[in-house]
């Protein structure tokens, strides 16, 4: 009867940690995957004719806050490190100022763009090592 509870009971810390896996990578791949989504977005918004400035920057917004990012962050960062959350946050604020440079009028060629676009990229390649190394370092 010892052997069968020890048995049971390796079998559910096994099935626990699987399943704390699948949902931490997950809620990571949703949070990048959103990020991507709304870059994506805003990037095609911008290209758009646009009856004005204010409405290009409201076109912009729009489509970033439909994207989603802001809650799959939230959904990650909830149960997240700390050092996920900083790297996490990092290319959430890159991402945000992506945003911001393009509701303030520039193209995808204009140096503004392309700086916080680099940003962006540096931000999110970091965020994903972290991620990594979250995924791998599972223990319960």
């Amino acid at each position: 009867m010892s052997a069968t509870l020890a048995g049971e009971h390796v079998r559910w810390r096994r099935a626990t940690r699987d399943n704390r896996l699948q949902d931490r990578r997950n809620l990571s791949a949703d949070c990048l995957v959103a990020f991507r989504q709304a870059h994506e977005a805003m990037r095609l918004a911008a290209d758009e004719e646009h009856p004005s400035p204010q409405a290009r920057a409201a076109r912009i917004r729009q489509v970033y806050l439909a994207s989603g990012c802001d809650e799959a962050r939230e959904r990650l960062i909830l149960t997240a490190t700390d050092e996920v959350t900083t790297a996490v946050d990092a290319s959430y604020t890159s991402l945000r100022n992506i945003r911001e440079v393009l509701a303030s009028g520039a193209t995808v060629p204009t140096p503004e763009y392309q700086a916080a676009r680099q940003a962006h990229r540096e931000t999110t390649a970091a965020a994903r090592d972290v991620l990594r190394r979250y995924l791998g370092s599972l223990d319960i």
